[in-house]
């Protein structure tokens, strides 16, 4: 009788191999910033629902009986244009369990910003070790998107010391705070995704208010961005949404449009 070992897992943190039973379902983003059931969005579909002039008429009569629009267009975007694609949101075994909980309290970290919607003058009053957390709760998360799977990240050491104030490596993320010039008709996909240029590799990550870009290259000019590490700062700048651009967002999003097609 052959006996064959339990599939091996390298963990994305400690670097150790563990059995799958070892290893955590890693939610990115976090399972509670948006990332708890995420659908598969029909966009000819949804073209062509919105742009129907029996909708249209079931839409004015509803708000005629004084339902919100928001609520309208969210109920037909539920029943008629959505299938769920993760009932469970996006995970992935990528840490170990002993990781998974080490990051944890980075985690915790996000999540205060994330509820105060990044808010300069909120976040000021964090202490700096928080802000830190936050910095590192970020970058630990694209360890896990898939995208990245084959890549060799020099910010490891950074993230498993939680008292390090200091990297130095190639990586820098940016990142917005969503609007309508970020989602198409309100709606906030959470996909992740990698563009290449010519300078080097741009990953994508997001949640429900934030979308993050990771790059080993400085960032083009013509994007507005704020820079991660730029919460250290008082009074920093947050932007808000990608401009007429469309930023590296735009781009990552017609990318897995196309590669869908194809």
């Amino acid at each position: 009788m052959v006996v064959f070992d339990e599939k091996q897992h390298r963990c994305r943190l400690c670097g150790n191999y563990y059995s799958d039973s070892d290893m955590s379902e890693e939610h990115y983003p976090a399972r509670n910033t948006g990332n708890e059931d995420v659908v598969a969005v029909d966009l000819g579909k949804m073209f062509d629902t919105f742009t129907s002039e029996s909708v249209h008429a079931e839409i004015r009569e509803k708000l005629n009986h004084g339902e919100t629009l928001e609520n309208i267009t969210g109920d037909i975007f539920d029943t008629q244009l959505s299938t769920s694609l993760f009932p469970k949101g996006r995970t992935a075994r990528t840490l170990c369990r002993k990781c998974n909980t080490f990051l944890g309290k980075y985690d915790e970290a996000y999540l205060r910003f994330f509820n105060l919607d990044g808010t300069p003058k909120s976040i000021n009053g964090f202490q700096q070790h928080t802000k830190y957390q936050i910095i590192k709760a970020i970058y630990a998360k694209f360890l896990s998107i898939p995208e990245a799977a084959g890549e060799a990240f020099d910010f490891i050491d950074f993230i498993r010391d939680d008292d390090s104030t200091v990297y130095n490596g190639n990586w820098n993320i940016y990142f917005v705070k969503r609007d309508f010039s970020s989602d198409l008709l309100g709606m906030k996909d959470i996909r992740t995704g990698k563009i290449t240029f010519d300078e080097g590799v741009v990953y994508e990550l997001s949640d429900d208010k934030f979308i993050f870009n990771l790059m080993n290259f400085p960032k083009h000019s013509c994007f507005e961005m704020t820079n991660l590490f730029d919460i250290l700062k008082k009074n920093y700048k947050l932007v808000e949404g990608v401009g007429e651009s469309g930023g590296y967002h735009a781009q990552v999003f017609m990318s897995s449009i196309f590669n869908t097609i194809l």
